[in-house]
């Protein structure tokens, strides 16, 4: 099969799964499934094969490879031991009655993967977000404005730094639950908590709407892309 007509199949099946993919808003129906089954094994297919190619061949196969045929392997022998000891353990996972045994591996893979997730999340949004929202209370910008004329602009860094901070204080408010009770009355928070935690849903609302709307475009640009797709491959049959 020359490399056009294999072009022009894998563009055919495409624009019909698009399709199957595009009626589930008649509903549910088993052709349907069979499209999604095909898009979760081929993601998970295609997950497994990067793992074993970025992964398991070059940090264990290779290297005890590399082992048996009397080389010296480029990992150290005892690193080299703990990799292989780990994967056995995670391979006992197969059997209900070795899982256990496999604990301590996937114990210390979850624990990993959790620090990792937590340093990024710190280093990638928690710290800058501080060093952003601390950057506005910066005072030699409104002094700078100040003295150049810039009455308008000096106005402006003023509001942003009121709004920034009433919505980090209202924000921090809305998660506060301590409250405190008054003989046979029941517990209430403190009146300028209510009213902080109130203007705190206000921007918790804005927040969520933001992302909602990223999400939304995000699934229009797919479904215009998808469409733009179909049509595209409509008009090049019938130019056949």
């Amino acid at each position: 099969m020359s490399g056009e007509w294999l072009g022009l199949t894998g563009s055919l099946l495409a624009g019909v799964l698009t399709l199957v993919t595009l009626s589930y808003i008649f509903g549910d129906h088993p052709v349907f499934r069979i499209a999604l089954n095909l898009f979760i094994g081929a993601a998970a297919g295609y997950a497994g094969a990067l793992v074993v190619q970025d992964v398991l061949l070059p940090q264990l196969v290779f290297p005890l490879v590399e082992l048996a045929s009397g080389v010296t392997p480029s990992i150290d022998g005892l690193e080299l031991g703990i990799r292989l000891g780990l994967t056995l353990l995670l391979l006992t996972k197969l059997s209900p009655r070795t899982a256990r045994l496999g604990n301590p591996a996937s114990a210390i893979l979850v624990g990993v993967g959790a620090a990792l997730a937590i340093a990024g999340a710190l280093q990638g949004t928690l710290l800058p977000q501080i060093n952003a929202s601390a950057t506005i209370f910066d005072v030699s910008n409104f002094d700078l404005a100040l003295q150049g004329g810039y009455y308008g602009e000096s106005l402006s860094i003023i509001l942003q730094g009121m709004l920034t901070l009433l919505a980090i204080a209202s924000t921090l408010a809305y998660f506060h639950f301590g409250a405190r009770g008054r003989g046979k009355q029941a517990p209430q928070r403190n009146i300028l908590v209510d009213v902080l935690a109130w203007a705190g849903s206000v921007f918790i609302a804005i927040t969520l709407a933001t992302l909602f709307s990223g999400v939304l475009l995000a699934a229009m640009g797919a479904l215009t892309e998808r469409l733009d797709f179909l049509y595209t491959l409509f008009t090049q049959w019938v130019a056949r």
